[in-house]
């Protein structure tokens, strides 16, 4: 990994601050909303964010600006956005803390396998698709329940059940990659030794 001055300032890293920022705004206008409008302002904070996210990647990938500090910065901030959504979300749907517990598991192995990968040069290239699928119906579900604020108590049940399970399954899909990498690390470790 290399990082350089310069690169803290491309468009793509730029627009993942912006998303970053965007975070404390999105749980300052949910928790003070006490009309539909502030439910929408909320939304349209999600949506600019996710829309910001799309735009960093197309502009990165068509521009080479792929930078090792937006491999790092991307990432941090969407887990930022998804916390602070289950998180804000939590206070009126307290079912969404099974989602919760999930969420935080499935994140802090990943970062514990990704950090000791990471420090012997090794990393899983970009999201999956699994990781891809799970992100988009944890959005769908989050800003279903940021916008409706009164969501029968069996539909919350049902859109927290498939969120978990998409949950489960990218977490069960990166753990295989990683421990892929993990073996392929210590076999390359092996053959070093053995010379």
């Amino acid at each position: 990994m290399q990082f350089r001055k310069k690169d803290i300032f491309t468009i793509p890293n730029i627009l993942t601050y912006i998303r970053i920022l965007l975070v404390p705004v999105f749980v300052l206008v949910y928790t003070n909303s006490r009309s539909l409008s502030g439910h929408i302002w909320a939304i349209a904070i999600v949506a600019i964010s996710a829309l910001t996210d799309i735009v960093d990647g197309i502009i990165a990938r068509k521009y080479n600006m792929i930078t090792d500090l937006g491999k790092i910065i991307d990432p941090i901030a969407d887990k930022a956005m998804q916390f602070a959504m289950i998180f804000c979300v939590v206070v009126r749907y307290r079912l969404i803390w099974i989602l919760f517990a999930i969420y935080a598991v499935k994140e802090l192995v990943s970062l514990a396998f990704s950090s000791y990968l990471f420090k012997h040069g090794k990393h899983i290239e970009g999201a999956n698709w699994a990781g891809k699928l799970c992100t988009v119906v944890l959005y769908a579900v989050m800003l279903a329940l940021i916008a409706i604020p009164k969501i029968p108590d069996r539909i919350v049940k049902i859109m927290i059940a498939v969120s978990a399970a998409f949950m489960i399954l990218a977490f069960i899909v990166y753990m295989s990659a990683y421990i892929r990498l993990l073996i392929e690390l210590k076999n390359e470790q092996k053959q070093i030794s053995g010379k």
